[in-house]
């Protein structure tokens, strides 16, 4: 070893001083960044199977949201349908009134109609009588008391009518 000018006790001092510098660096530095690193390691691992929790919990919700919305959407329709028939209903029950009152309205009309053609004929019939008796007090030039105008004229009647 004198060729490479190499003392042995200081390789020796130095191969121990070495050994020595790893052990205190393993203890001393590597311990406590593997400690920070295991720590590290176990906080990501902790919080990816927390977002794995969490994403199984929304996709849950998610789900049970839809289940929930297509409940209230098929509510909803036969919610309509319901109001729908209803209004249904009501429409025709409204059209079955307005014709039975129109039905009602027109027979009082027509009643009314009657009614006022018969007044007219009672009175065209005095009237007719009153001119029957004035003429026929002409014609006879006598007077001709009211109960027997009145009989005569209606005879009279009776026989245009016939």
């Amino acid at each position: 070893m004198d060729i490479l000018h190499i003392s042995l006790p200081a390789l020796i001092l130095q191969t121990v001083a070495f050994l020595l510098l790893i052990w205190i660096m393993r203890k001393y530095l590597f311990g406590p960044i593997n400690g920070v690193l295991e720590a590290r390691q176990s906080e990501v691992e902790n919080t990816v199977e927390q977002l794995r929790r969490e994403r199984q919990s929304m996709e849950t919700s998610r789900r049970d949201y839809e289940t929930r919305l297509a409940g209230i959407e098929a509510e909803a329709r036969d919610t309509i349908q319901a109001a729908i028939k209803e209004a249904q209903g009501m429409k025709d029950e409204i059209i079955s009134s307005a014709r039975a009152d129109a039905e009602q309205i027109v027979t009082r009309a027509r009643d009314e109609v009657v009614r006022e053609k018969q007044q007219a004929m009672v009175e065209l019939r005095n009237t007719v009588a009153d001119l029957a008796v004035s003429a026929a007090g002409k014609i006879l030039r006598r007077s001709v008391d009211d109960r027997a105008q009145r009989e005569l004229v209606s005879d009279f009647i009776s026989q245009m009518g016939a």
